[in-house]
């Protein structure tokens, strides 16, 4: 019998709703490359009648768990949702005994990695980090007082520094765990988040000749920054008198507004589209039908959207200092990375990539998933052998 690797995930895409895609694709290529029993767990709330599911080959188990709203006194509750997660583990008949690996994403989800862990002493442990906010200190409505912050932030750290394999979409991303100084990681490894290649990919023929088309791909919030790609539009449309260039945004938000507002008072309607969402199947067309990709994020621990356009043979830039450029070659950072919500060096490139048809450029590692992941699979296949 094959041993299991088990994925618990609070974001996994459903037949309505494509959130978690970067999860599936690593839980995809993990059971095509491993000789696993690849099973996703996936909390709910304690009330929440959602039901099992399979989705695209892989099978999402859903348990209940028990935590007060808005993020108030995470882990308080820890006993009764890991009652659930084994009463689960033994409903299903998937023997701890024969967990191999426990990969927990975001850093609350540790906590069930942590438990099976006690449970099985021969069981790895993985906790994988998406973003900055590594401990979630920002979440719930209690985020700016002293105290909660404080008791968050011990539950973070106690969990962390039980896991065995600390993992980072980015460098910078297992860089913010340097402000907490009790934490004491037992490994480390840094994850990129991986393209698959049968998804995205270059199709000729869906430029617009007459257009110079940009795109961006982003929930409208103030740290995606989208207001400074529209003023650098405005400056380009209006100060250098490029007039055949258009804008496409895909996504919703608190800043959606503040947006169209900014394009209306300044007479960009038809030059900038907003579309709310695309189906995941269709963005590689959406991909395709770019001459450059722009995210100007500031905030931002990797970015799977720069290289699903890199993947489509589209150019992109971002902003320094985040996960993205650690994968930029060096003589490349100039034309790929601008400083944040700096519009005259944005525009400068922009019109760059315009006057000189600059191509998309090779990135410093090869992200193919199949490849990132196998290159993880020995990793921690090694670590269970020591």
């Amino acid at each position: 019998m094959r041993n299991s690797y088990i994925i618990i995930t609070p974001f996994f895409p459903t037949k309505e709703s494509f959130r978690g895609p970067f999860i599936y694709d690593q839980a995809k290529a993990i059971k095509d490359l491993g000789d696993y029993e690849v099973v996703v767990f996936k909390p709910k709330i304690w009330y929440s009648t959602a039901e099992d599911y399979i989705f695209e080959g892989i099978k999402v188990y859903q348990f209940k768990t028990y935590d007060l709203p808005s993020y108030i006194f995470p882990g308080l509750f820890d006993f009764l949702s890991n009652y659930s997660l084994k009463k689960k583990l033994k409903k299903e008949n998937i023997k701890i005994q024969n967990i191999e690996f426990v990969h927990s994403h975001v850093t609350r989800q540790g906590s069930f990695a942590r438990f099976l862990k006690k449970l099985n002493g021969n069981v790895t442990t993985i906790l994988q980090h998406h973003g900055f906010d590594v401990l979630s200190l920002e979440n719930g409505f209690l985020r700016n007082f002293r105290w909660h912050r404080k008791w968050v932030e011990n539950d973070g750290v106690s969990i962390c520094n039980h896991i065995d394999i600390n993992v980072g979409v980015s460098k910078k991303t297992l860089d913010y765990f340097e402000f907490f100084k009790k934490i004491q990681f037992k490994q480390t490894y840094v994850l990129y988040n991986g393209v698959d290649k049968t998804k995205f990919y270059p199709i000729p023929d869906l430029k617009n000749e007459n257009l110079f088309t940009i795109g961006c791909i982003a929930n409208f919030w103030p740290l995606k920054d989208q207001i400074t790609l529209l003023k650098t539009a405005k400056k380009i449309i209006t100060e250098k008198r490029i007039q055949n260039v258009h804008l496409k945004f895909i996504g919703t938000g608190e800043t959606l507004d503040i947006c169209k507002q900014f394009v209306v008072e300044n007479h960009l309607d038809k030059y900038v589209e907003f579309i709310e969402s695309l189906p995941h199947d269709q963005l590689v067309y959406f991909y395709n039908s770019l001459d450059l990709f722009v995210l100007p994020s500031y905030w931002e621990a990797f970015g799977c959207v720069y290289t699903e356009a890199h993947e489509c043979g589209v150019p992109f830039i971002g902003v320094k200092d985040q996960g993205i450029g650690e994968i930029i070659r060096e003589e490349n950072r100039a034309s790929q990375l601008i400083e944040k919500s700096d519009t005259e060096s944005l525009a400068i490139l922009i019109i760059d990539y315009y006057e000189k048809k600059l191509g998309h450029k090779p990135l410093a590692i090869n992200l193919d998933i199949l490849v990132t992941m196998d290159k993880f699979l020995n990793f921690i296949s090694r670590d269970t052998s020591n």
